[in-house]
């Protein structure tokens, strides 16, 4: 009876998480969301002269966003229900003691997060953090499940193989398209600050068609590692094993995520474009990197996240 509650409490967590994680995607691609600016914290002591300043609606998120971000937070809610439920039916079913295990550790650490967001992100304006919020839920989940497990690993199916490996480079393929663009926009940057002619300018395109290039390519790019990520979770066991090629795999792999995510949150949330959204990308993109390398110096089955 636990283990089919356990797997129902599973599947349940994994839909809603991953319709939660879709809805926040398409609000923060829209920019239908935002961060706090100081203006807002301001606006809480500021008398009513001051509230004429408040009334831009690019600084407000669009009446549009509302469905979505609506029904996103209660997806994300009822996932981390399904999460914690599944968690705590696991660790009988497993027998894997949560205190011991770094998943079911990470899994907790996860569902505190989504507690605290749920309840701070009205106050605070933080609808948009549910971006980063919602996969980590959901690769933590999965994280869990494929841990505890004591018979070998049984033969993939060549699809699912074909779906990690294709989501991984077709994902890397298009954040090296946005870092070329992210490192061309730097040197025409520092070209037009030089004030050089227009004539000495070469081929370059401008500013603006350079940076809307970096965040599509970001945005095609972001859902497919998010694939990858949550497809690698499948290995997740072997980072119990502490082996320090997979650790670092696995790290450098999340960082990568976690930047390029970072990157798309604070365009759409907080409107940074330009120069500090190149440099966030290129620094995703030196990540994404490190994780080649490390395959290519000791090639391993499978990215593991």
């Amino acid at each position: 009876m636990p283990e089919a509650l356990s797997g129902i409490s599973f599947v349940l967590a994994l839909l809603f998480y991953g319709a939660a994680s879709a809805l926040f995607f398409l609000d923060v691609a829209r920019n239908r969301t935002r961060l706090p600016s100081a203006a807002d914290f301001a606006g809480f002591g500021a008398g009513p002269h001051h509230h004429h300043h408040h009334h831009d609606p690019a600084a407000r998120p669009s009446s549009a966003a509302a469905p979505a971000s609506r029904h996103a937070p209660l997806l994300l809610g009822l996932g981390a229900l399904g999460h914690a439920t599944y968690v705590t039916l696991a660790s009988f079913v497993a027998r894997v003691c949560p205190v011991h295990s770094m998943h079911f550790m990470l899994s907790v650490a996860s569902l505190f997060a989504i507690g605290v967001y749920l309840v701070a992100r009205r106050r605070f304006r933080i609808d948009a953090l549910g971006l980063l919020i919602g996969p980590l839920g959901l690769a933590f989940l999965l994280g869990t499940f494929f841990l505890g497990k004591p018979h070998a690993e049984p033969k993939l199916s060549p699809l699912f193989i074909a779906a990690h490996v294709m989501a991984n480079l077709l994902g890397i393929a298009l954040f090296l398209l946005a870092g070329a663009s992210a490192a061309l926009y730097l040197v025409q940057e520092k070209r037009l600050k030089q004030k050089r002619h227009v004539e000495r300018m070469g081929s370059l395109p401008p500013l603006d068609t350079l940076d809307r290039a970096v965040h599509r390519f970001l945005s095609a790019g972001f859902p497919l590692l998010t694939l990858g990520i949550i497809t690698g979770t499948y290995w997740a066991h072997r980072l119990e094993m502490g082996n320090t090629e997979e650790v670092m795999r696995a790290i450098f792999g999340y960082a990568t995520w976690l930047l390029i995510a970072l990157v798309l949150l604070l365009r759409a949330a907080a409107g940074w474009r330009g120069r500090r959204a190149a440099y966030g990308t290129i620094a995703g993109l030196a990540c994404a990197a490190a994780v080649l390398v490390i395959y290519l110096v000791r090639p391993a089955v499978g990215l593991g996240g």
